[in-house]
């Protein structure tokens, strides 16, 4: 899978106020698309239940890096000097088919948890997956979600938080293939002045 197509320094990590993470995802005509944004649960699986079929990794690679050349807000939201260690992991999701899912990229803070740190860099299995698999058990916060680019095409994103215990481990985001995740706005919504 093209790794290329992922540009880590294209992706600001920002947080948004709940209420206007909320809005945001309501903007999204399609009823699958809003619950697929604003679930903390495991994208991997939300995703083969769309359809109908396993996910696996297509191709990912990682790095690491000192976190003042991580991407944009990374550091402020791990809560990393900016000589820490941070690993970048991109990743392209597929399906059966090998059609892509959703191209990633996760910016964490390895130092926390062995065993995450392993997972992290295993560039066969799914973040989410492995993590569970692990017996590493991370919450999730959703911190924003929109429309971005995907090959000149608009896209549905989210950006969220895993946690190891009350310290942030990873900084996450994922952006869906349209042809498989719509991203059309609401039609009203636009009409009535709303943005993507």
């Amino acid at each position: 899978m093209p790794l290329q197509s992922i540009d880590v320094s294209a992706h600001a990590f920002a947080t948004r106020k709940p209420a206007e993470t909320a809005v945001r995802i309501g903007r999204f005509a399609a009823p699958p698309t809003r619950m697929l944004l604003s679930t903390d649960g495991l994208t991997t699986t939300l995703l083969e239940a769309w359809t109908g079929a396993p996910a696996r990794i297509g191709g990912a690679d990682h790095r690491r890096l000192p976190a003042a050349a991580a991407p944009a807000g990374t550091a402020a939201l791990l809560g990393a000097g900016p000589e820490e260690q941070l690993i970048v992991r991109r990743s392209v999701l597929t399906g059966r088919d090998g059609a892509e899912l959703s191209r990633n990229v996760v910016v964490a803070r390895p130092a926390l948890d062995a065993g995450a740190d392993r997972c992290l860099t295993d560039t066969d299995a799914p973040i989410g997956a492995a993590l569970q698999a692990s017996g590493t058990a991370h919450r999730r916060t959703v911190l924003d979600a929109g429309v971005r680019d995907w090959d000149g095409a608009p896209a549905a994103y989210k950006t969220y938080l895993l946690w190891h215990d009350r310290r942030p481990l990873a900084a996450v985001t994922e952006t869906f293939n349209p042809a498989v995740v719509p991203a059309a706005l609401g039609a009203e919504l636009l009409a009535a002045g709303g943005s993507r």
